[in-house]
């Protein structure tokens, strides 16, 4: 009696589980994605040009999809921490910076809602690897007559992000600072920390 009651659970176990990966004999191919602030790094260099480990992170939601050049505007969700991975995921697909823009854009996203040591460093040396690997890079954007054009060059907003916003009048600076309508946080104690650090790389920021 013991052992039948045993093997009936079991097996309600194993349909609750099958359940929810087929519906009508078709395949479930839904991801859960991650809505929360809190970010283990894979590896020392997740998210940075050439490293590829986000690709073996389980907790990455795409490290299985099809993220390509197309399918990563489709798949963006809002969400800071699902979309550094995708963009993270793009860029170990296709080394190019605008992926790793993005990439950086959303760790900042992460960092301003959850001021995290680790994520703020994370955040800075993507923005580093924006400079030092896509130097000439350009955003690219849709305009109003839906042709896929080049904008600013990717260095600019890199350092605009790493200088900071410190109470200056200039619309400008805060429309920089933004990303999604958010006011990111910034990354530095003062705008002479933010300089002097990418002074110590090579780059002289000209606000």
């Amino acid at each position: 009696m013991y052992y039948n009651k045993v093997l009936a659970i079991m097996l309600i176990f194993f349909i609750s589980i099958v359940s929810g990966c087929i519906d009508d004999g078709e395949e479930n191919n839904e991801v859960v994605l991650p809505t929360d602030t809190q970010l283990n790094l894979y590896c020392e260099n997740v998210g940075i040009h050439p490293e590829k480990c986000v690709k073996e992170d389980e907790d990455n939601p795409y490290r299985n999809g099809g993220v390509n050049e197309d399918s990563k505007w489709d798949l963006a969700s809002g969400y800071p921490k699902s979309d550094f991975y995708l963009w993270a995921t793009a860029l170990a697909n296709q080394g190019n910076g605008e992926n790793q823009f993005f990439v950086a854009e959303n760790l900042h996203k992460l960092y301003t809602l959850n001021p995290s040591e680790v994520i703020r460093k994370q955040t800075i040396k993507a923005y580093q690897s924006v400079l030092e690997n896509f130097y000439d890079s350009k955003a690219a954007r849709w305009n109003s007559e839906g042709v896929y054009i080049t904008d600013d060059f990717l260095r600019d907003n890199a350092g605009q992000r790493l200088y900071g916003f410190w109470g200056e009048s200039d619309e400008n600076y805060v429309n920089n600072m933004k990303a999604g309508g958010m006011l990111l946080e910034n990354l530095f104690e003062t705008k002479s920390h933010a300089k002097s650090t990418m002074n110590d790389w090579g780059y002289i920021f000209d606000s």
